[in-house]
């Protein structure tokens, strides 16, 4: 199969490298931000965020988009969410009617000016149904390069390319289910990176692992991840599997929006800790979603949050982080 991955970064390389360890043609285009991680690439070295070769896979750099999709039949989609609406639109006049495999993860503002799924707001942008399959579940890219026992599930809405995507990337590492919820599949990928903020926020906050505190947070995460979930159109099963409780439990337990809440809850500012994380180009996808979670909640009228709240109000409002966390009261 011929397939174009969309976005050079960590999880479109891992993704890159799973599709033609299958036996794919594989085709990585870069974006304006990949020219560095292509270059390095292109000398031979390894990538500079996976520590990988990609050997084998051709690259194509950002004003290559045409090329890179020409004769695709299926196509992922790996570009962070603020650069969904770009580079979908710019890639819209060259994209066949195939599967498109979305590893991006975050909650879009559409024309009406609501906070949506981005399958969704993708579509509204460039005017047509894109054929979205989201990827959901615990998967962190660096194992999915390395070849280390995964578990996921595909959520897609067009009969058959869930199962398209599953054969495409399934085998012996990588264990894959498929279902139709898309909306509870994407919701869970989009609210985990908050609330895996949150479970930061204690270790930072007490000097060492705040077990019980964390334990107590992760299963007050859960209860308001199925909140919004069901207002969004999702199924509450989908947060107790994978998509939900297995992304939320390894996103928590390591890795960047864990490290943000961590430093936030030493009592840096959200605003200082997201810049120096940017500038040594770690991307903090749980800042900007822990005011697109609240948002897209009050939005339909979901407000029994108070962990989501008090994370609004520490990141966004500069909130003390020890009294507002002190005088949380949860309903587990």
């Amino acid at each position: 199969m011929r397939i174009t991955v969309l976005g050079a970064g960590y999880m479109g390389s891992a993704m890159a490298t799973v599709a033609s360890m299958r036996g794919h043609e594989v085709r990585l285009w870069g974006t304006w931000l990949d020219g560095a991680l292509l270059d390095a690439c292109d000398r031979g070295e390894l990538h500079p965020r996976l520590q990988l070769k990609l050997d084998g896979i051709a690259r194509f750099r950002a004003e290559e988009l045409a090329e890179a999709l020409a004769g695709a039949e299926l196509v992922v989609h790996a570009v962070n969410s603020d650069g969904a609406v770009p580079v979908m639109t710019r890639a819209a006049p060259h994209l066949p009617d195939v599967p498109v495999l979305s590893v991006s993860k975050g909650l879009l503002e559409s024309k009406a000016g609501r906070m949506d799924r981005l399958d969704l707001v993708v579509s509204e942008a460039v005017g047509r149904r894109i054929r979205f399959v989201h990827a959901a579940g615990p998967a962190k890219a660096i194992e999915i390069a390395r070849r280390v026992t995964t578990w996921m599930v595909y959520a897609g809405t067009v009969e058959g390319d869930a199962e398209t995507c599953v054969r495409a990337f399934g085998g012996e590492h990588m264990h894959i289910g498929h279902t139709d919820d898309i909306a509870g599949a994407e919701l869970c990928s989009a609210l985990k990176n908050a609330y895996a903020t949150g479970l930061g926020l204690w270790d930072g906050l007490v000097g060492v692992d705040a077990h019980n505190a964390r334990a107590a947070c992760f299963t007050q995460s859960i209860v308001e991840m199925r909140r919004i979930v069901v207002a969004g159109g999702g199924r509450e099963e989908t947060v107790h599997g994978a998509a939900g409780i297995g992304d939320l439990h390894v996103t928590g337990a390591g890795g960047r929006n864990r490290a943000f809440g961590e430093r936030v809850g030493r009592g840096r500012p959200a605003r200082e800790v997201a810049a120096e994380m940017l500038a040594a180009g770690q991307l903090t996808e749980g800042y900007p979603a822990i005011a697109t979670a609240h948002r897209f909640a009050r939005e339909r009228g979901v407000h029994e949050l108070p962990l989501l709240d008090a994370l609004h109000a520490i990141i966004w409002q500069d909130a003390p982080v020890r009294e507002t966390l002190a005088a949380l009261r949860l309903s587990v």
